[in-house]
């Protein structure tokens, strides 16, 4: 059976301040031509739909209209699990609809699904977090695990796996490692159709020990729920993950992150952004076929010395598109006219200035993430100079003056 496995849409997210939803847009159409093109009879969505858990209209608009164009009005299996940046509840809050089209929403790990048609295909049976999926005729087992906190694997384990741990054909202690409960909970739920001899897939949102992150996902894995350890995966024929950006293949356990669609951080600018089609034969013999994205507006760093050349910079780079970072290098500090000079690019979303001191070898940056504090800046240079803290009536002086050319 092929499928197709994506992940990380983010829908709704913003650089900055700026909308990513025509980039969205354009995803959502590539991967409409690429489902076409390769015709997979199973599409899994890893997680972390929506970048919020209470999304933009805009943002839930685009993911219905999404679902339509992909599922093939329900001809297509399509199975969906949320992510910590979802809110599962509101992702299930359609699954009525959303069986007519095909479409399988995971609210809760463990969930029993109903046996029956959806769409055009059948769950033959469901086990908790697990199906058997029958589409025109081929057969495949899916193991869902949506994203779980160690708070939350902690209670499931002790109400459920300790009580069931002869299923696993082993003793179970009280002392085992988030990696290792994720492990027991994953292989639980493949022991559960052993003997079926059909093609066995599990989808999870979590962190893999050792996987590279950009940002965000690692800091959230250290901070809370830890990160597991890929040995701790039982054998299957593919393993399709979510949670970390960036497309990554783990060959011996046929694991592979897709990451997100498109750039979100200025970080994820390294490397290409990609969706994974997996052809599972069974007996552990699968075919990953990597399919690499356009990327529709790049995120670009810019360094200049000067006010003058960063003038010129942002005129040239009107109209391109591209998300600027632009760091700026300079003796002087900015004009306000300077400032609304360099806004006119929209696409600049973060201005660093760095001021050089020549005469003393220092560097303060005072202008940061697009928003600049002309108070603490002035309060931060005079003191530099002078060695006192300006009076209140300097800096009152000093604003006026300010507001007086920014009229």
């Amino acid at each position: 059976m092929k499928i197709l496995h994506t992940s990380d849409w983010h829908l709704g997210k913003k650089l900055e301040g700026a909308k990513r939803i025509e980039e969205q847009k354009l995803f959502i159409d590539t991967l409409e031509k690429i489902v076409t093109d390769e015709n997979p009879k199973l599409i899994l969505i890893a997680g972390d739909i929506f970048d919020t858990p209470s999304p933009s209209s805009e943002a839930e608009k685009l993911f219905f209209d999404a679902m339509k164009k992909i599922s093939n009005f329900g001809k297509r299996a399509i199975v969906i699990i949320p992510g910590n940046h979802d809110s599962a509840e509101r992702l299930v809050a359609s699954k009525n609809l959303a069986k007519d089209f095909g479409i399988i929403i995971y609210e809760n790990p463990l969930e029993v699904k109903e046996i029956g048609e959806y769409g055009q295909f059948q769950v033959e049976r469901a086990t908790e977090g697990g199906l058997i999926l029958n589409i025109e005729g081929e057969r495949v087992f899916l193991y869902s695990l949506p994203y779980v906190s160690e708070a939350y694997l902690d209670e499931m384990y002790k109400n459920v796996l300790v009580e069931k741990e002869e299923e696993l054909g082993e003793s179970i202690d009280g002392d085992l490692t988030y990696s290792e409960k994720i492990g027991a909970l994953l292989k639980r739920g493949v022991v559960e159709v052993e003997s079926e001899n059909i093609p066995k897939i599990i989808m999870a949102h979590l962190f893999i020990m050792g996987s590279v992150g950009d940002g965000d996902e690692r800091e959230a894995e250290l901070g809370g729920s830890k990160g597991v350890d890929l040995d701790d995966l039982p054998e299957v024929d593919y393993i399709a993950l979510g949670h970390i950006h960036k497309p990554m293949k783990y060959s011996r356990k046929r694991a592979c992150y897709s990451g997100s669609p498109i750039e979100y951080r200025v970080t994820e600018n390294r490397y290409k952004k990609k969706i994974f089609l997996a052809d599972v034969k069974g007996d552990l013999d699968t075919e990953i076929k990597e399919i690499e994205l356009e990327n529709y507006k790049p995120i670009k760093k810019y360094e200049v010395k000067g006010i003058d050349k960063a003038l010129e910079l942002s005129q040239s780079l009107v109209g391109v598109q591209e998300w600027i970072y632009l760091k700026i290098v300079t003796d002087r500090y900015l004009a306000s006219s300077e400032i609304r000079e360099l806004r006119k690019n929209k696409n600049i979303v973060e201005i660093d200035v760095k001021y050089v001191d020549e005469n003393e070898g220092e560097n303060i940056t005072y202008y940061e993430n697009g928003e600049l504090d002309i108070k603490e800046s002035f309060k931060e240079y005079y003191k530099k100079f002078d060695g006192i803290e300006p009076s209140e009536e300097m800096v009152e002086l000093f604003m006026r003056l300010v507001e007086g050319e920014e009229q």
